[in-house]
Formats: structure tokens, sequence, C-alpha cells
């Protein structure tokens, strides 16, 4: 009658535990990764909506797009000025812009240089003899997204929007198409 094991049934056991071990600690490393980058892609998502919903919402209503806008997305442009048509008053032009890997919204008025009340006109008006047309920022610089690695924008009656985001190695490209109403 044998009490105990042997050294070799002892060796295999524990063999035998540590390739479980190692299996388990890989499956749990794999969700681990699968779970991050499913939280790093929703992250983008969220934050691509984002930025796309407000600034669709406001080029919607824009009263004129001002800046001159490409036809093709090769010459498209990762900047759009327009005149903001959800204001009350006249001549506030509202800027988005990308900024390393931010996109962020600036809203700007123009005036005549000599003007002390510095009176909002429009962005195309020609100044008095001797003046110049100059910008006033109504509101600094907001940031709107980040991760932005490229933003694109052309068209004219159909304003094409494209953001592209990434985080660590996940990329993610969101486009949208919008009809300028008051255009």
């Amino acid at each position: 009658m044998r009490i105990g094991f042997t050294l070799i049934e002892v060796l295999i056991t524990v063999i035998i535990f540590l390739l479980v071990s190692v299996a388990i600690f890989n499956i749990y490393i794999v969700g681990q990764k699968f779970y991050q980058g499913g939280e790093i892609r929703a992250e983008l998502l969220q934050n691509g909506r984002v930025v796309l919903e407000r600034m669709t919402r406001e080029i919607r209503q824009a009263r004129e797009i001002v800046t001159e806008l490409s036809e093709q997305e090769s010459g498209a442009t990762s900047t759009i000025l327009f005149e903001d048509g959800h204001s009350t008053t006249t001549y506030r032009y509202i800027c988005y812009f990308r900024d390393d890997d931010l996109v962020k919204k600036e809203v700007n008025g123009y005036y005549f240089s000599d003007d002390p009340s510095q009176t909002l006109v429009s962005w195309d008006s020609n100044p008095p003899e001797g003046q110049t047309l100059e910008t006033k920022i109504l509101e600094e610089p907001k940031i709107i997204g980040e991760y932005i690695i490229d933003l694109k924008f052309w068209g004219s009656k159909v304003i094409h929007t494209v953001l592209t985001l990434q985080n660590r190695a996940e990329v993610l490209e969101l486009r949208t198409k919008v009809f300028a109403r008051n255009l």
C-alpha cells in the first residue's frame, strides 16, 4: 500500500497546472485587449459624432459660406468659414478648423479699421478710403473634438465633410453631407 505521490506524478501535476494557468492568463490578456480596443473605438465614434453633428447643424443654417470650397475631395480644405445663421445679430462668422489633433470653433466679425465702435460689417465689405477690413474675435477658439488626424470640407450646395480620428492604433473615418438651406 502506497501513501503519497511519486516525484514524477508531482512534476506532471505541476506542469499541467502551469499549462492551464498560462492558457487562462493568455485568454484573459486577449480579452482585455479586445475590451480596450472596443472602448477606444466607442470613444472615437462618440467624439466624431459630436463634432459632425455640431458642424452640420450650423453649416445647414449658414447664411453664406465664405470659404472657397473645391468641388472635388482632392481639393478639399481643412477649414470652413461661414456666416452664422442662428444668430439674431448679423455678421457673425463661424470658423471650424483643425489644430494639431483637435477641432476648434471660433466666432469672428469684421469691422473697418477707423471705426471706434467696431461696428460689424460683411466679410466682403469695401472699406472707405484709407481704411482696412479688420478681424475681431467674438468668441475665442473652443475645442469641439479631439483625436482628429484629418478634417476635409468640399462642395458648393452640398457640403461634404470627412473627419478622420485616431487613438493609439485605432483609426476611424466618418463622412457626411450637408445641404445648406439658406444658400
